[in-house]
């Protein structure tokens, strides 16, 4: 399986589900090829070997990605804790998208669990429903609307309310799913530049700060600060730009 998750990792991008498959896995991991044939058949033969192990390897791809995310989220984190209350909402909202969107951005683009959502969004948008299992779709369909759930009421949630922020209200509640749909088109879009080592994607570009310094920003960052304030909006605005004594 982990085999297979390092080539769904590395090619699934531009190969979707045939970047997986169990002769090439019993390769790259050395193990003897009849045995892992053995391991992926299917007592009842409802499954070829194949299938089974590329079942095995999308289910677990949708676990792991939950890595990327924790991770973005221990970087949020760390800005807060650095800036701590003298920093005014919008000062430390412009700080979180920087530095998740860009000091975070090589790291999340050199691990594994990113570079899996990316692969196995690429199987699930490619591959005809008719050649895939109809309950392992379902399935990771469910695991994701569940995972949005989660991440909402975990992640999203205590963050605005930390940075004061609240969804405008011609989007509602709609809001935080929207934002999130943007912001995973946006990474999915630019998905390409992590692989060319795009400069403007993972250095970042310069954007003068509060205090007259030069900042990095990376290219997910500038765009993704916009989204954010195309959803939510300041529950004080002018109390939201300035600082507390």
């Amino acid at each position: 399986i982990d085999a297979g998750l390092d080539a769904l990792a590395k090619t699934g991008l531009s190969i979707g589900l045939d970047a997986v498959t169990l002769d090439n896995a019993v390769r790259d991991a050395e193990v003897s090829r009849s045995s892992a044939y053995a391991v992926w058949s299917s007592p009842d033969d409802e499954l070829s070997p194949q299938s089974a192990f590329q079942r095995a390897v999308l289910m677990q791809a949708v676990v792991e990605r939950k890595e990327t995310i924790s991770r973005t989220h221990a970087t949020a984190l760390e800005v807060v804790e650095r800036l701590g209350a003298t920093a005014s909402p919008a000062r430390l909202f412009r700080e979180l998208a920087r530095v998740t969107g860009g000091v975070n951005a090589r790291a999340v683009a050199d691990s594994r669990s990113w570079q899996l959502v990316v692969g196995l969004r690429s199987v699930l948008n490619s591959a005809p429903s008719d050649a895939r299992d109809e309950e392992l779709s379902d399935w990771i369909s469910e695991s994701e609307r569940l995972y949005r759930e989660e991440t909402i009421r975990e992640v999203y949630e205590p963050v605005a309310t930390l940075l004061g922020l609240r969804p405008r209200a011609e989007f509602g509640d709609s809001a935080w799913h929207l934002g999130e749909i943007a912001a995973a088109s946006l990474a999915e879009g630019l998905a390409p530049r992590y692989f060319m080592d795009s400069v403007e994607y993972l250095e970042g570009i310069d954007r003068v700060g509060p205090d007259g310094e030069d900042e990095k920003w990376s290219l997910f960052s500038v765009v993704f600060e916009s989204i954010v304030l195309t959803f939510f909006e300041p529950i004080d605005p002018e109390g939201w730009l300035t600082a507390p004594d």
